[in-house]
């Protein structure tokens, strides 16, 4: 709807005035445009006051997100001297089927506005200004259509602002460090990045998110003492028109729950560019880096053939689909003589090996061998090789744009090739692209566990899955099992893992991954047959996920399912505690589950390997009681009950 009123600063009456109206052109210079989610219960209210537009988003008549600005800069100058000329609605319902994701069906579900503005300053341009208002977040974002001169411009900040009605609590991605938070956005002071969780109100959980990161620079955030809000920057971008930036993501739940389930960040990329997609198969991976130094019966795990056969061969026996090999594998990782195309070792012939059991092996890539050598030579050559994917490795690209062009073109390239890949060492941020490519499995955007350098705790693992997880999926190596020697034995394990095994186990499912990569050795998870085979039952695309209960900083609770084989996993922080879980999400019938759980003396710092399993049937109707020990966790595989025969 687009409104002309006298009321332009009364933003709670116009919030209930709302109706379905008409197009109508602007003839002041202080109008409205109001827009309402499918279910009315959100609306949002665009001002062009003095020229420059701003927007709120209310729940009902309460305030949300009150006065922010809109807008860019461009060659330093911001744009000013808006007039609208047209609005245009469409209402967007559909489902699609993902490659792999949380859920087999997507629902995408919203009202579409596209602003149609005119801006005179710092040169004449037409600039869409496109909303969608779903029942569950707000996304909008700047269409440069065309302009007056050279179509080649130059986006040099960007000031979209996101004011709080009141001084919410807010955690933020940190980097691969720990979360910053919580933290009272009025005590902020400097940069922080998304996603940016927000506890707004005891029933309104929030969420700053950024999606289709395209051939554009992604947003950092920033807050300054006593503010209630943050402002957006961005590296310079130099793009040619007509080009649509980045969606700006406002992501809105009654719990912070749902914010974990969304499919929203995907629902705002475009469908899958990968006509054949049959050789993009998500799964768990064996990983042999962390393994180096691992000594069992007089055997030492290293860089070499023996080693990766053993890897392979119990992959073929549990149903594992991958091994990873790490760095070095053809030279030293970050000397520029080090060609990947043309390893020391016989990697080609291992792979043949790996490929007759049925187990894929995906090559670590360092960035300087890439450059070096030729990434599509190198690609081409794993390929021919039969590698099923790559690990991309400390891009030098350090700048927003130039750091998001590479990434894309080592995305398609593997594409082209037919390989997966996955990003490490300060990734850009996942955005919802993996619906548009997915063979972009994972990325390490979050402080991997093994490397816990600074600090890795409970409380890390259960603040980052309600914060970098909102972005989508994560290689963070859970799934450690040899908890008491890994520093003794392993120089790739930086520090004790502050875990326990139950809470290893659970964590590979609570944490969404296209490739779930566990960090340990063969003998290392057959001493725990009930665990492991909890991780080797993760079999997906999954066809269902829900996060069943959960807490930031505090616990998660975690079910997946594929086919009949429902999988539950909860992890906690420090603090031993009881968890009720209502098996109401069982389908009809009755289920054999296999439980692993901490053991009364269990605990992350002094008794990490202590656990028991147990076997119960239930059905739907049941709740089933778990006991977390401090730093804990609990999984649970339910399965069909088949009666034995007498």
């Amino acid at each position: 709807m687009l409104y002309r009123s006298k009321y332009s600063r009364t933003g709670l009456f116009l919030a209930c005035i709302i109706f379905s109206g008409c197009t109508w052109a602007f003839e002041r210079s202080s109008d409205l445009v109001g827009m309402t989610s499918p279910d009315e219960r959100f609306s949002v209210i665009v001002e062009v006051s003095n020229n420059l537009p701003t927007y709120k988003i209310l729940r009902g008549c309460e305030s949300l997100i009150t006065e922010s600005n809109l807008g860019f800069e461009i060659d330093g100058t911001a744009i000013s001297a808006f007039s609208f000329l047209h609005l245009d609605k469409k209402v967007i319902d559909q489902s699609w089927k993902p490659v792999w994701g949380k859920r087999r069906l997507v629902r995408d579900h919203c009202n579409e506005y596209t602003i149609q503005t005119r801006v005179m300053k710092p040169r004449a341009m037409d600039l869409d200004i496109v909303f969608r208002v779903y029942d569950e977040a707000v996304a909008f974002r700047y269409v440069l259509k065309s302009i007056e001169g050279n179509q080649d411009v130059a986006i040099t900040n960007d000031l979209t602002q996101f004011q709080f009605a009141h001084d919410a609590t807010c955690w933020s991605y940190n980097g691969e460090n720990i979360n910053i938070g919580p933290e009272q956005i009025t005590n902020g002071d400097g940069q922080r990045r998304w996603p940016i969780t927000v506890e707004a109100a005891d029933d309104c959980w929030m969420a700053l998110c950024e999606a289709n990161i395209d051939r554009f620079s992604w947003m950092t955030l920033k807050t300054e003492k006593g503010s209630s809000g943050f402002e957006t920057t961005i590296e310079p971008s130099s793009i040619k028109l007509p080009f649509a930036m980045p969606w700006r993501v406002i992501m809105i739940s009654d719990n912070i729950t749902s914010l974990v389930d969304s499919n929203l960040l995907e629902n705002l990329n475009p469908p899958c560019k990968i006509e054949d997609t049959s050789w993009i198969k998500p799964g768990v991976s064996f990983w042999d880096w962390r393994a180096w130094g691992h000594q069992v019966d007089g055997f030492t795990y290293d860089l070499n053939r023996k080693s990766w056969d053993c890897f392979v061969d119990f992959a073929a026996e549990k149903s594992i689909p991958y091994l990873l090999l790490d760095a070095d594998w053809y030279g030293p990782e970050f000397e520029a003589n080090s060609d990947p195309a043309t390893p020391e070792k016989d990697v080609p012939a291992f792979i043949r090996y790996a490929n007759s059991k049925g187990i894929g092996t995906f090559l670590y890539l360092n960035d300087v061998g890439a450059k070096k050598y030729g990434l599509e030579r190198i690609l081409k050559q794993f390929a021919e090789w039969g590698a099923v994917g790559i690990k991309y490795g400390f891009m030098k690209a350090k700048l927003g744009q130039p750091k998001v062009n590479r990434t894309s073109e080592v995305i398609r390239m593997c594409a082209r090739y037919k390989l997966m890949c996955n990003f490490h060492d300060n990734p850009v941020p996942p955005s919802g692209d993996y619906r548009t490519w997915p063979n972009c499995l994972t990325r390490e955007f979050c402080h991997a566990q093994s490397d816990a350098k600074k600090a890795f705790t409970p409380s890390t693992f259960t603040t980052s899955v309600f914060v970098n997880m909102l972005a989508g999926p994560l290689d963070m190596n859970n799934g450690m099992f040899d908890l008491d020697n890994a520093t003794k034995q392993r120089p790739k394990v930086f520090a004790e893992i502050p875990s326990t095994l139950t809470a290893e186990a659970a964590r590979t499912l609570i944490v969404f991954s296209g490739l779930t990569v566990i960090p340990d050795t063969p003998d290392a998870y057959k001493q725990h047959p009930v665990l492991f085979d909890f991780i080797a039952s993760q079999k997906m695309p999954w066809d269902e996920s829900k996060t069943l209960a959960g807490e930031i900083g505090k616990y998660i609770v975690m079910m997946r399912r594929t086919g009949d084989t429902y999988l539950v996993a909860a992890a906690g922080n420090e603090q031993e505690r009881t968890l009720k879980i209502e098996l109401d999400f069982l389908r009809a019938g009755i289920y054999k589950a296999v439980i692993g759980e901490d053991t009364p003396e269990t605990h992350y710092l002094t008794n990490r390997q202590a656990y028991k399993t147990r076997e119960v049937t239930v059905d739907k109707t049941k709740t089933m009681t778990l006991n977390l020990a401090p730093g804990g966790g609990a999984c649970i595989k339910l399965t069909p009950f088949v009666a034995k025969e007498k």
